[in-house]
């Protein structure tokens, strides 16, 4: 398992906005599943990239995943 930023673009009328979040997903055989993911955390790449890089780091496990989303809003 492992944690990845994802990008999404919000659109309202004529107004948008690009927000980042993180998925955890399992690779196997070929074929990538999102285990669970947390769209709209930041509009700021970098500390969305922060906190992928220190859940892969720690091998954070599934369990602890909206723990950690809930510290970091």
């Amino acid at each position: 398992m492992k944690y990845i930023i994802i990008k999404n673009e919000y659109i309202n009328r004529d107004m948008s906005r690009i927000s980042f979040g993180i998925a955890a997903i399992e690779e196997y055989d070929g074929i990538t599943t999102v285990l669970k993911s947390f769209p709209d955390i930041s509009p700021n790449f970098s500390n969305v990239e922060s906190l992928a890089n220190l859940c892969n780091a720690h091998k954070l496990d599934l369990i602890h995943f909206n723990d950690i989303i809930d510290d970091f809003m």
